[in-house]
């Protein structure tokens, strides 16, 4: 299957962000994997994703610190973004269904195949 689909992962277990590439690959769209919160505003400077799968606990800037500088910085940016986190707590989820650009809000561990599904859904490929 060949798309010219881009996802921007950002997550700092990089068995997690594996899975996450190999589920990309799977329904065609190319990523680009960063395990911190600063390389990946670093990344959005020089490139804008069809896609984002952010983490919330990343070191050094946290995801919803990447949302909030995604917000400031690049106010024009249209892609939707995807929160996979440990976080579960009703605080976080909260949070996350008041950003902007959260179409989907996974706890780990997650499903691969519902992985799949909602990236499919977010970029209209479904």
């Amino acid at each position: 299957m060949s798309t010219s689909h881009h996802a921007l992962i950002v997550e700092d277990t990089d068995e997690i962000a594996d899975i996450m590439r190999m589920t990309l690959d799977s329904i065609g769209i190319q990523s680009h994997h960063v395990n911190n919160g600063i390389t990946a505003v670093e990344y959005l400077a020089e490139h804008v994703p069809d896609i984002l799968l952010l983490d919330i606990g990343l070191p050094g800037m946290s995801g919803w610190e990447v949302l909030e500088t995604i917000k400031t910085r690049y106010p024009e940016a249209r892609f939707p973004v995807i929160v996979l986190t440990a976080f579960g707590d009703p605080a976080n989820r909260l949070i996350g269904r008041f950003q902007k650009h959260v179409v989907r809000y996974f706890v780990k561990p997650f499903e691969v195949r519902e992985l799949a599904d909602a990236v499919r859904e977010a970029l209209g490929m479904a």
